[in-house]
């Protein structure tokens, strides 16, 4: 075990559940477009996971549910579920891509995103400009809250 992960155990575990649960997101959007195509799991389903990527998937998934859900008068709630799905894709990528750090050795979680560093023009000589991103259970607990609700609440 990684020493990071035994100094705070409680928000590791809150991150892992984010993580593995944003699948089961993926595949609640999925089965809300091809109800609307008319039951057609396989062609919605080849499609949207053939291609890698999230984002990707997001965009197919509004592209082949866009003209069902706007034909029943429900874009708006199609549109709710496609930002939704955004939202909880950058909270799944922010801790999925993410460099953990204990500068104050255990009193606080944070992390780091090296993605942020390598698009600066600059040269970079050292790690001293990455921005440290503090978080804690309370935070995690809110965002895991609002990952377990949107597309399943959105579209009934």
């Amino acid at each position: 075990m990684f020493p990071i992960h035994s100094r705070f155990p409680k928000e590791m575990a809150v991150i892992g559940r984010l993580l593995v649960d944003y699948g089961d997101l993926e595949l609640d959007l999925m089965n809300c477009v091809q109800v609307m195509r008319g039951y057609d799991l396989n062609s919605t389903l080849k499609t949207m996971f053939r291609v890698r990527g999230e984002t990707s998937r997001i965009d197919i998934a509004d592209g082949l549910g866009r003209v069902p859900y706007t034909a029943v008068n429900m874009a708006s709630e199609f549109d709710a579920v496609i930002a939704a799905m955004r939202q909880c894709l950058k909270i799944r990528n922010r801790y999925a891509h993410a460099f953990w750090h204990d500068p104050n050795q255990g009193r606080a979680l944070c992390y780091v995103s090296l993605e942020e560093l390598a698009k600066e023009v600059d040269e970079v000589r050292d790690l001293t400009s990455l921005t440290f991103f503090y978080i804690d259970e309370a935070l995690l607990l809110k965002q895991e809250q609002f990952l377990s609700t949107p597309a399943r609440s959105s579209t009934t």
